[in-house]
């Protein structure tokens, strides 16, 4: 054992003062997401499954279906593949560790749901065949409220919100629906 110490301790040190490049600072390639991802950006097998015609639709009424248990690797599931459309008002947003902007969205009753725009900063997401809109979601949000910051900015902001509905867990995030239902990806704010 004693002739193998300095050679594992050459490996701890070099595995400790290895650079990773995925690190959130990076600027060559920042961290993306990682719970359910690929049907977060639209890149999974399934995407091509999404109706994109919106229908109508409301905080309160996407609060009222069940809660629905979902793991990082469940893949998309039926009510996933539906583009909705919904008055609301943006009353806070930032942007989240992995650039995506994070945006809290309440009715006239204080139901509240949250929508994400993915950052096309992401190289998967600026290979999704809806970086454009995601592109387009964001500037509105810098143009019409702010730039997103690490921090919650609070707004009251009425709008209609389009997007694909997503089933997310809880993870300690703000502004969540009662059963964790998303708008994610974000495709149009008007």
């Amino acid at each position: 054992m004693k002739r193998y110490a300095p050679l594992l301790l050459v490996l701890i040190v070099a595995g400790c003062s290895k650079s990773n490049n995925s690190s959130p600072n990076s600027p060559s390639e920042p961290e993306c997401g990682i719970e359910r991802w690929h049907v977060k950006v639209l890149t999974d097998a399934a995407a091509s499954s999404i109706n994109w015609v919106p229908a109508a639709t409301t905080i309160a009424e996407q609060n009222a279906f069940p809660h629905v248990n979902v793991s990082e690797d469940t893949t998309r599931m039926s009510f996933e593949d539906t583009v909705v459309s919904m008055a609301c008002i943006i009353v806070a947003f930032k942007r989240e560790d992995d650039k995506d902007i994070h945006l809290i969205l309440v009715d006239a009753a204080q139901d509240s749901m949250i929508g994400e725009i993915p950052s096309t900063s992401c190289a998967e997401v600026a290979a999704s065949p809806h970086a454009s809109d995601f592109e387009a979601a964001a500037a509105w949000v810098s143009t019409n409220i702010g730039t997103p910051s690490a921090e919650f900015k609070h707004v009251s902001k009425s709008v209609t919100i389009t997007g694909v509905l997503f089933q997310d867990f809880g993870h300690g995030q703000d502004g969540h629906a009662k059963n964790y239902r998303e708008i994610h990806p974000v495709t149009k704010i008007q």
